[in-house]
């Protein structure tokens, strides 16, 4: 499945059923298992023996899961669920009729573009696990093969803070536009300079 190499298929389908047993779900959660996803299966397995590729430091394996849909509404809480209670690293393919979207867990569930199937083909040609997850995962999130720099963890992270920073200071800004009381206005002054200060030393570190 997405193109993947034949020495990592599995092929393997999860009962939907085996998730009730083992995880604790709300009635709703528990009604979207049914009405929104037709099976689980485990189509590929990516680690060392499978591909050849060295083992990781972070990551020793990714698998593949095929989440296949009834509509083309995808599942986030089914799967953040599923993926949290995993302890390998997971690459969904949401399939729908002829279509595909991947989804990652990082800080929160990441899901990406619908595509065409047969036309994605993933490459996981890399120095290590860790590398190949980096890859894969930063596809999904980024639409990028990922950073040399940073784990995609640290590049999510860094821009989930970046982004509440930015947002923040957006706030400060404004109602420093509207105070009029100037020991406010000033306080409100300094605590956007601390904010920019905060911003520019994430940026600079990467």
């Amino acid at each position: 499945m997405l193109g993947l190499p034949s020495t990592t298929e599995v092929g393997r389908r999860i009962p939907k059923e085996a998730f009730y047993g083992r995880l604790k779900l709300s009635a709703a959660l528990r009604q979207s298992f049914v009405d929104d996803v037709e099976r689980f299966v485990i189509t590929n397995s990516i680690k060392t023996s499978t591909t050849g590729i060295p083992d990781g430091e972070r990551v020793h394996e990714v698998l593949v899961v095929e989440v296949a849909l009834k509509s083309r509404c995808v599942p986030k809480e089914v799967l953040a669920l599923v993926a949290q209670a995993n302890p390998h690293k997971l690459l969904f393919a949401c399939t729908f009729n002829d279509e595909v979207r991947l989804a990652v867990m990082l800080k929160r569930l990441v899901v990406g573009p619908w595509r065409p199937l047969d036309g994605l083909a993933l490459d996981v040609r890399a120095c290590s696990i860790d590398a190949a997850w980096d890859s894969l995962a930063s596809l999904v999130a980024y639409g990028d093969v990922g950073s040399g720099a940073e784990t995609v963890e640290e590049r999510f992270e860094a821009d989930s803070r970046l982004k509440a920073l930015r947002d923040e200071l957006a706030r400060v800004e404004a109602r420093g536009r509207k105070e009029r009381q100037v020991a406010r206005k000033n306080a409100l002054f300094d605590k956007a300079k601390e904010l920019k200060r905060q911003i520019a030393a994430i940026e600079e570190g990467r």
